[in-house]
């Protein structure tokens, strides 16, 4: 079954080509709503998610399919997963408040578990038509270009720049330290857009970020690509990241783990 694993790529693009690309700038007033909690979603969402699950349960007889949208309707359905089936995680429109507003970032992802571990991760970019994707153990890549990550002199470094995302209703004392020490880091501005800021780090725009916020669609493709270019990556109470870390109070990326413990000390001391 893993060898038709190359036949996801084209399901991400036709699948955008469809339901995505055609609405970009073309949302009517109906198109959007929002979600309970105050989230926005639009028919973009919803749609590419239905048609890419069924995509995937045709392609692969057997899987179990859960996205973003269908989540939100069944929240029961993270808490059911079998870590022993082969699984697949979907966001099918990363940065939907960029979307519905007439903003080009914004991506479409896809992640597979297995035995409980990611093995592969899809981030598309319906506008560009690039592709970063990973499978376990086998390297990353920007459409054919294999990336390695290219790693600072030091945290204080000019080119040790990052994103920090203290999201609202999340890990209260969290967020509060965020704020208290970001301006000891050389912090930018976030592109509103998991996807886009995993992107910046696998190509090495930017050198970490902390997130809080840990939704297993916003992060299975982004933390096994980042692992897989080189760096490193790990929930605060240093245990790795999981398709249930969902509940912890946040996600760290850095080049490396020295770099990772001072970062994490200059944030939380």
């Amino acid at each position: 079954m893993f060898s038709k694993l190359d036949k996801v790529e084209g399901l991400l693009k036709e699948v955008s080509e469809l339901e995505i690309v055609p609405r970009f700038r073309n949302l009517k007033e109906s198109d959007i709503s929002q979600k309970k909690g105050g989230e926005t979603v639009t028919v973009a969402d919803i749609e590419t998610e239905k048609r890419l699950s069924n995509l995937i349960k045709d392609h692969f007889p057997g899987s179990y399919v859960i996205g973003e949208e269908k989540v939100a309707i069944e929240p029961g359905l993270l808490e059911n997963i079998n870590p022993n089936e082969m699984t697949w995680i979907i966001d099918p429109v990363d940065g939907t408040n960029n979307f519905a507003k007439g903003i080009d970032t914004f991506k479409c992802m896809l992640a597979l578990i297995y035995k409980g571990e990611t093995i592969a991760g899809w981030i598309y970019d319906p506008m560009s038509k690039s592709m970063l994707h990973a499978r376990s153990g086998e390297g990353a890549f920007l459409d054919s270009a294999r990336l390695k990550i290219s790693v600072p002199s030091s945290y204080m470094s000019d080119e040790c720049i990052g994103t920090l995302h203290g999201s609202k209703g999340r890990d209260s004392d969290v967020v509060a330290w965020i704020e208290k020490n970001r301006s000891k880091l050389n912090v930018v501005k976030t592109l509103r857009c998991a996807g886009a800021d995993y992107e910046r780090l696998a190509t090495s725009k930017t050198q970490f970020s902390l997130y809080t916020r840990l939704m297993p669609w916003d992060h299975l493709p982004g933390v096994l690509i980042h692992k897989e270019v080189g760096g490193y990556g790990a929930c605060l109470d240093q245990e790795e990241y999981r398709f249930n870390s969902y509940e912890k109070s946040g996600l760290l990326l850095a080049p490396n783990k020295d770099l990772w413990m001072k970062i994490k000390a200059v944030l939380f001391t």
